[in-house]
């Protein structure tokens, strides 16, 4: 089954720590820098979403959301730059975490609330393979501190 946006807001709640306004550059467009690849990205305000992009009330819930993170009615949580959106959200699919190297590429991921992992790459398959699968912690949170420990042990980046 397809994923289907629920607008719940999870997947971008964090992003604030990832991607943040390095300035205004028009009326509704904004540079951004993401502090895991140091690139830097215009983007610019939705025009139907302009009204909405005022509020800040999100940011009282959720403080460390991504920056164009708006809460359109009570539980419906939206970006107000989805035209304009950078590659790493157009790429997202639901994923519960996120593994990126050094300089911020994805090399793999694991699903949703499942503990499926799929990469591409060799390395980091051996890693997960030979010490995360075979974790048997069953405290959801402790097992993903010890996964995030583990792949940064080994010099990955990780976001969930």
């Amino acid at each position: 089954m397809a994923f289907q946006c629920q607008q719940c807001g999870e997947c971008c709640s964090s992003m604030g720590s990832v991607i943040s306004i390095r300035e205004q550059t028009e009326p509704f467009e904004y540079r951004l820098w993401f502090t895991t690849t140091l690139e830097e990205r215009q983007v610019r305000i939705d025009p139907d979403k302009r009204d909405l992009f005022s509020s800040q009330d999100i940011l009282a819930k959720r403080p460390m959301a991504c920056p164009f993170l708006r809460e359109r009615t009570p539980g419906a949580i939206i970006c107000t730059v989805h035209s304009t959106r950078p590659d790493l959200c157009r790429q997202y699919s639901c994923f519960r975490i996120l593994v990126c190297n050094r300089r911020g590429e994805r090399l793999g991921r694991v699903m949703d609330n499942l503990k499926y992992f799929t990469t591409m790459d060799h390395e980091l398959r051996t890693v997960w393979d030979k010490e995360i699968a075979p974790i048997t912690i069953a405290d959801e949170a402790c097992w993903e501190e010890e996964v995030e420990r583990i792949l940064s042990a080994a010099g990955y980046r990780v976001l969930h």
